[in-house]
């Protein structure tokens, strides 16, 4: 599985891109580093945060918040630590020895795509900047959820036909995916949580 390799290869272009050489682009990184952001930020919204730069008070909406100082599920924070980390040491800038810089100063997340979709979820994955896809699942149907637990919300179903990405890390034994129902790369139908492992059922695998 190679880091990000390009603006074009995205999930299922993989298949061709990946045997390319590696060439990294900035606009590839930027969007990494703000799904670290956001998703790290997303469940400190969850807890009820105030946000104070601008672009945290944008992306999420301060009229709900509660606190500075929101108490937080064991597992929330581990994830949130686990984030942290790989924003201050990202695999894919630690030849240049830099960590990622998200520009909180701005008003929106430039290069980050589907964050309506993201929205949805209440835990979120972390990512390391590696990407992947399963292309033309076909085993038995299964559902995605809110949070890697059976008793989160269903944000919806997995089809054989479709496909889906295989670019966060995974928590515990479940594994995180956007999903589109087919392989034209429209937008993905939805994101969320899994138990299996998937990838016997899968007609083309990239990792």
């Amino acid at each position: 599985m190679r880091y990000l390799e390009s603006g074009m290869c995205v999930v299922f272009r993989l298949i061709v891109c990946l045997a390319l050489l590696p060439t990294v682009v900035a606009a590839d990184i930027q969007e990494v580093c703000e799904e670290l952001w956001f998703a790290r930020n997303a469940m400190l919204n969850e807890a009820g945060y105030c946000f104070t730069p601008p672009l945290g008070q944008s992306v999420f909406d301060n009229s709900d918040c509660t606190t500075r100082q929101p108490r937080i599920e064991d597992a929330v924070s581990a994830q949130i630590s686990r984030i942290q980390q790989i924003e201050q040491n990202p695999p894919f800038l630690e030849e240049a020895g830099q960590s990622c810089q998200v520009d909180t100063s701005q008003t929106e997340l430039r290069e980050l795509r589907f964050v309506a979709l993201r929205q949805q979820v209440t835990f979120h994955p972390a990512t390391d900047g590696r990407t992947g896809g399963c292309v033309n699942y076909m085993g038995d149907d299964f559902l995605v959820f809110s949070a890697p637990d059976i008793g989160a919300r269903i944000l919806g179903r997995v089809e054989s036909g479709f496909s889906f990405s295989l670019a966060h890390l995974p928590w515990r034994d479940w594994n995180f995916a956007l999903v589109w129902r087919d392989t034209s790369l429209s937008d993905p139908i939805t994101i969320g949580w899994y138990r299996q492992d998937l990838r016997e059922s899968c007609a083309l695998l990239a990792e």
